[in-house]
């Protein structure tokens, strides 16, 4: 279990490295916005599918736009990025049955392996993972969106947010460094900055749209296969 102070120490240093320039940051790249959008689109298929692949680059881009938004993201951006790395590596051993989040389950459902939990979790309990942290994404980001304040302080939604979807799974010492961490959040209009990057600002009515309505979609999709592969008691921790 992280202690308090690692956990505190992990985040300001996953912050200061993300604040380094690169030489991408340097050339006239494609916004992480826009990425988000086109990667989250694509990963949407048929018959209620989600694929696994665009799925996994839309959370890369992700983690990236979060690692600016402050302390509290850190923990955060640490759970998914292993959680990505992990089914990343599964794909590449399997790349047919972790094509999509529906054969994935098929297969860890014939091997015996779907309900598997740490340090040998199944592919589709991290999935379930991130779904949870999705969740927690979108409410956050739609609170911030939808508010009229222009002075609304983040960590309003992101509290709110944090306590539906994640604070129950998380350990004491964790709960208690997010709490703190939540202070640092800005208020609405830097953070709004934080997340566009070079994204024009007439254009965050188009990124709520795609982010909120396409990310809810994703997440009633898992949610239809955990029930359909008998997982809704099935609880992988974070």
């Amino acid at each position: 279990m992280l202690s308090l102070s690692l956990f505190l120490f992990h985040v300001t240093c996953l912050q200061f490295f993300s604040a380094l320039p690169t030489m991408a940051q340097a050339e006239d790249v494609e916004p992480e916005t826009y990425q988000i959008m086109r990667t989250i689109e694509n990963s949407l298929m048929d018959n209620d599918n989600v694929d696994l692949e665009q799925y996994l680059l839309f959370w890369e881009h992700v983690c990236k736009v979060m690692g600016s938004w402050g302390t509290v993201f850190g923990f955060v951006v640490k759970d998914v990025t292993a959680k990505i790395e992990k089914l990343a590596a599964m794909r590449v051993a399997d790349p047919e049955s972790y094509r999509s989040i529906q054969t994935m389950a098929r297969k860890e459902s014939t091997d015996g392996t779907i309900r598997n939990l740490k340090p040998n979790r199944s592919g589709t309990g991290h999935l379930m993972v991130l779904n949870r942290a999705l969740e927690f994404v979108i409410d956050m980001l739609d609170g911030v969106f939808t508010s009229d304040d222009a002075s609304l302080k983040v960590s309003t939604p992101a509290r709110c947010s944090y306590d539906k979807h994640l604070s129950q799974f998380h350990s004491w010492p964790i709960r208690t460094a997010v709490s703190a961490a939540l202070y640092t959040l800005p208020r609405k209009t830097e953070f709004l900055i934080r997340l566009r990057g070079s994204m024009p600002e007439s254009e965050d009515g188009q990124f709520h749209d795609v982010f909120n309505r396409d990310g809810r979609d994703i997440v009633r999709r898992v949610n239809q296969l955990v029930e359909n592969f008998d997982l809704v008691n099935h609880n992988p921790s974070a």
